[in-house]
Order: structure tokens, then C-alpha cells, then sequence
């Protein structure tokens, strides 16, 4: 249950009462012995959590492990789903389960997953490996000469990718307190108005400053997504123009929703759909079966690869773009655009400095 939409729950706060000391000395001894830990060395901790909870943070329960238990006074939040997961910023997801028992504030019960957390690194998804048909086939309506010929792509690794777009806050964390967004003042707003090499430095960055806080194993590094990754993960299993289905419906994403999209007919017009003008905080709709959010609007995402003006078509497997180029790709559609630009296999390019209030990215983990 993290959510990076919320700012106001951090690591390091303390209990303020002798109340609240006591019961969380008490519930160490509660930890189960004959645990194996075998976390990184101890680094500074951010927890985001979704209901507004004040935590509380134990420190190391693991000797100079990088183990830590979290304790909430009010669970009432959690209580269709007691159990609060911290997410990990490495690949090697360790945790332990803690009970909280019931004695007064903390009365409502729970549990609690103890996790290593940097402080910095965005919040991931596993994405697996796997095949799929990149691209659209002649039969979509809307497509464009550019998004084919169909291509199968096989992926024989698994990678972890962003679950949101970078975030402004996360940005400026990273890049000495530097914000270049244009709607900017809203910090889990996308980051934009960066270009494709602002993006790689980030990521060279935050690969530089895990590593360094023994956060990742070796040889993996975040990097931008080639747009192979990016349709496969936007697509997560679906074939359809969207990953919601055919219909691209005001409200849905963040678009422009007075110009809808629908598979079967084309445009649809509604004089009622929603147009924010602007960026909206990363998270703000339905994410995709595979977990991943603002994969259609909000910002056009930069992408590792040269663009090439059709895809390779038959097979290919792990591909990473051409090998040379002028132009970068970006895809995803942005608050501006209609339905039909947002589109799973639609893509554009730019200059690697060309810079915009519609042009964000997000991140992937993986080995070199």
C-alpha cells in the first residue's frame, strides 16, 4: 500500500509520548528469532504511506543491518487490508512480518512489513519477461505509417520499472534542489520541461547514489526504458489501442477529454470532457494490470532509443533501438493531446535537448 501521494509521512519521526516508547520497546520483543537478515548498510529512510498515518520508526532491530520496524498509533485506515508494505528499492525484496498487539492507542491490529528504503529511489514494478507484438496493425483506426510494421519482441529478462512518472519532488532531491517544471509548486506532480539528457543525468545520479549506499547489486543501474520496454509494460498483456481497452474515456487518463478515442468509430467528441490544462499528480487514475500509472497522458515519457522512422519488423529479441540517430523517442501522450496520440503503439521524437511542459520520463531497474 506505498503510495507516493502523500509528503507528509516521513521516516524519522518519534513518538511523543512515554506511552507510545514503551509499547514500542515492548514490540521487540515480539520480533521472531532465528531471522537471517542480510540488508545493505544502514541508509537514510522516507516512508509515503496512503491514509495520512504518522509512523513511528524503531530503529535497527538487526544490529547494523538496515532493518527497521514501522509502528502506526491509528490503523484505522488499514482496516480492509492490515497489512502495510513498505516497498524495497532493490531487486532482493527482504521483509519481516511483525504483529502489533492491542494495547490502548495501538489497539487495532495489524502487520507491518520491516524494509529497507533509501530515501530516494522511486517506488518499482516487477515487470516479467516475456513476448508481445509491438506496434499497431493496419486495422487500427487512428494509426499511423510509423507505429509498424508489427514487430515480436521477446524479452528474456525481467526488469523493474517506475510504477509513476518522476515526480518534481524527486527531481529536485536528486539534481541539487533544481525544479525546471512549468506547472511546478506541486511536488508528486511529474517532473517536465526535461529533456533526454536531463533524464539520463537523473538517472546516472540516483544509479550513482544507490550504489554508493550499497543499494544495488552489481552491475544494474537505472536507466530511461527503451520504447520496446515502454509499449511492453504499457500494454501489460493487452493487444487493444489502450490498456484499458479500446476506449480512451474523459477521466480515464489525463488528456484532453473533450476529444475521446474509440476503436471502433475514431473520435468521439464530448463537450463535457474533462481538459485540465496542466499535469496532474502522478497516480491520479486506474493504473494497468501490471501496476503502472499515467501510461496514456499526463506527460510524454523519453525513451532510451534513437528513433527510426518504422520498426524492424519480424522477430527480435532484447532490442535497444538503432545504434544512431538525430532524434529520441518519447510516448505516452500528454495533457494536451486527443485520445488517438495516447495511444499503447503511438510514439513521436525530439532532439535530446529539446525541452517541454509535456515531456517527463520515468525510470527502469536493470542489469547492464
Amino acid at each position: 500500500m506505498t503510495d507516493i501521494r502523500d509528503n507528509n509521512c516521513r521516516a524519522g519521526r518519534r513518538g511523543s509520548s512515554a506511552h507510545q516508547r514503551a509499547w514500542l520497546a515492548a514490540l521487540l520483543a515480539l520480533l521472531p528469532t532465528g531471522v537471517t537478515i542480510s540488508y545493505a548498510a544502514p541508509v537514510p529512510l522516507s516512508v509515503q504511506v496512503s491514509n495520512h498515518t504518522a509512523l513511528v520508526v524503531v530503529s535497527p532491530v538487526a544490529g547494523a543491518g538496515a532493518l527497521f520496524v514501522f509502528a502506526a498509533p491509528d490503523l484505522s485506515g488499514l482496516a480492509a487490508d492490515p497489512v502495510l508494505l513498505l516497498q524495497t528499492n532493490t531487486p532482493q525484496t527482504n521483509g519481516l512480518r511483525v504483529p502489533v498487539p492491542a494495547d490502548g492507542a495501538f489497539a487495532a491490529r495489524g502487520f507491518f512489513t520491516a524494509a529497507q528504503w533509501s530515501g530516494q529511489a522511486p517506488p518499482l514494478v516487477s515487470i516479467p519477461a516475456g513476448s508481445y507484438v509491438m506496434g499497431s496493425p493496419t486495422t487500427e483506426l487512428g494509426r499511423f505509417s510509423w507505429e509498424g510494421p508489427q514487430t515480436e519482441v521477446t524479452f528474456t529478462n525481467a526488469l523493474l520499472m517506475g510504477q509513476f512518472e518522476i515526480t518534481q519532488g524527486q527531481y529536485r532531491t536528486m539534481m541539487t534542489n533544481y525544479n525546471p517544471s512549468y506547472f511546478s509548486g506541486v511536488s508528486n506532480r511529474p517532473v517536465e520541461q526535461v529533456s533526454w539528457l536531463d533524464a539520463m543525468e537523473y538517472c546516472r545520479r540516483l544509479t550513482e547514489t544507490q550504489r554508493n549506499a550499497g543499494c544495488l547489486p552489481p552491475g544494474w543501474t537505472y536507466r530511461l526504458p527503451t520504447s520496446a520496454e515502454w509499449e511492453y509494460a504499457c500494454r501489460a498483456g493487452t493487444t487493444t489501442p489502450f490498456h484499458y481497452g479500446t476506449q480512451l474515456l474523459s477521466g480515464m487518463a489525463n488528456f484532453d477529454g473533450v476529444y475521446e478515442w474509440d476503436a471502433s468509430v475514431g473520435e468521439l467528441y464530448n463537450t463535457n470532457g474533462v481538459h485540465l490544462w496542466r499535469t496532474a499528480p502522478v497516480g491520479s487514475y486506474a493504473p494497468n494490470a501490471w501496476g503502472l500509472y499515467d501510461m496514456h497522458g499526463n506527460v510524454w515519457e523519453w525513451c532510451l532509443d534513437w528513433y527510426a522512422g518504422s520498426l524492424p519488423g519480424g522477430s527480435v529479441v532484447n532490442p535497444r533501438g538503432p545504434t544512431s540517430g538525430t532524434d529520441r523517442v518519447f510516448r505516452g501522450g500528454c495533457w494536451y493531446n486527443d485520445g488517438r496520440f495516447c495511444r499503447s503503439a503511438y510514439r513521436l521524437r525530439g532532439l535530446p535537448s529539446l525541452r517541454g511542459n509535456d515531456l517527463g520520463f520515468r525510470v527502469v531497474l536493470a542489469p547492464n
